[in-house]
């Protein structure tokens, strides 16, 4: 059973120019875009972000006297009452990604509505709420220290459930007085925060009146969960329960069904390898299907086109020229096989097949996860990387069989859920 309770949000300051104080969740953040928002000196990421050339330690010291700094200086304030609040988020899709759905799937805009509430905290996969992704020890250690240190959730972990009534998201399209994609202002359902970032605009409604809060906390109860962003977070979550008896953490709950919620794949770019033995393993398990100059529609066409589960597709870029290789399909049932797996064979192929054998360093240093095939080539033609890996989208299903029928992970960094939420839009002061 799936506990929630209202809270008193932590927010920045209304009076304040919002905008430019908020940034991109924490581990969706490179070094070029933590220069791009760390010139302001009060923008969040300098409490939520660790720049990659600081040490551990000396980040937790100074993210705590930041966030004292933020609170005596009035540019955070919580809210007077308990709450629930609903974030919204109004995006849309660049050409390329758009191109990586199937037609029936692109839009021009999406608007994807969540529910945050703080929700009782418990081992995943042991009761209502399961994971699909595995961890790095060493990164959800790193959010457990900053959590503690600064007693503090700066943004929500995003997960999702099956409603196939959308009965939740009909509640709050009443509510609020409009039908998602347009936005026609209420003026008397305001957002408390209204906030643009990364072409993305974020609303945030608060509920405060009881008998709404029951039935929404009545409607939960009942769900199951599965963590879509945010495993790290819940696992540290899961960490200052054990060990300091914080039983509640904040997340956004949103429909698996809602068509602006999308899953699209983390694209990996690798160093540091030896190119023998890639090559030998490209040669022995995969026929090169498709070569061109250009990642363009066709290219995006031919990746998608597969006639089973077990035809894996991989699109990989080394310079100059994009190839389509294919898995043989004999490798892929065997592997199916002894794992127990059939959903996402697209990763541990990839992972197995290709990257593990070939890395010379470690996965967590070497390979580079990137949300958009664009990063990942961009990474390769800097010469910071060698080769990049494009990989296939997923579906919410995909994940939901992988987390509630396999009962297995995914590995780290594969699914990219969109929109993503903001650092700094709702927070939570742990009391």
């Amino acid at each position: 059973m799936v506990e929630i309770r209202p809270f008193k949000a932590t927010i920045i300051n209304p009076e304040m120019e919002i905008g430019k104080l908020i940034c991109p969740v924490y581990d969706t953040i490179d070094a070029a875009n933590y220069l791009k928002f760390a010139k302001e000196k009060n923008n969040i990421i300098h409490v939520t972000t660790r720049r990659k050339d600081v040490d551990r330690d000396k980040f937790i010291d100074i993210a705590s006297k930041e966030l004292e700094r933020f609170k005596k200086t009035g540019i955070l304030m919580e809210r007077e009452k308990s709450a629930l609040y609903i974030y919204g988020i109004m995006f849309s899709l660049q050409p390329e990604t758009l191109a990586m759905l199937p037609e029936k799937d692109r839009r021009s805009q999406y608007f994807v509505f969540g529910l945050i509430s703080l929700v009782k905290v418990e081992e995943l996969g042991k009761g209502s709420i399961v994971g699909h992704e595995n961890i790095f020890e060493i990164n959800s250690n790193e959010r457990y220290r900053l959590m503690k240190a600064t007693m503090m959730n700066f943004s929500p972990i995003a997960a999702e459930y099956s409603m196939t009534g959308h009965e939740l998201n009909n509640l709050f399209e009443e509510y609020l007085g409009f039908k998602r994609p347009d936005y026609i202002p209420n003026p008397d359902k305001l957002p408390i925060v209204d906030v643009s970032i990364n072409g993305s605009r974020h609303f945030l409604w608060e509920i405060t009146d009881g008998n709404l809060i029951g039935k929404i906390t009545e409607k939960v109860s009942g769900l199951k969960l599965l963590i879509l962003d945010g495993h790290h977070r819940y696992t540290a979550s899961n960490l200052l329960r054990e060990k300091d008896g914080i039983e509640y953490t904040m997340m956004m709950l949103m429909e698996g069904g809602d068509r602006a919620l999308l899953l699209l794949p983390w694209h990996r770019a690798v160093r540091n390898f030896s190119d023998e033995k890639l090559a030998e393993n490209i040669l022995e398990n995969f026929s090169i299907e498709w070569q061109s100059d250009a990642n363009d529609e066709e290219f995006y066409s031919r990746l998608r086109e597969r006639a089973n589960v077990y035809d894996v597709k991989l699109g990989m870029y080394v310079g100059k020229k994009f190839s389509i290789i294919r898995a043989d399909e004999n490798t892929v049932r065997e592997i199916s096989k002894k794992r127990g797996e059939v959903v996402g064979l697209d990763l541990i192929i990839l992972h197995d097949l290709l990257i593990n054998p070939a890395i010379r360093g470690k996965p967590e240093e070497d390979v580079s996860f990137n949300a958009s095939p664009k990063e990942a080539v961009a990474k390769v033609d800097s010469k910071e990387y060698k080769v990049a890996f494009i990989l296939n989208p997923f579906s919410i299903k995909d994940v939901e069989r992988k987390a509630f029928d396999e009962h297995k992970n995914f590995p780290q960094k594969s699914t990219l859920f969109l929109p993503k939420v903001a650092e700094g839009i709702v927070m939570r002061t742990i009391n």
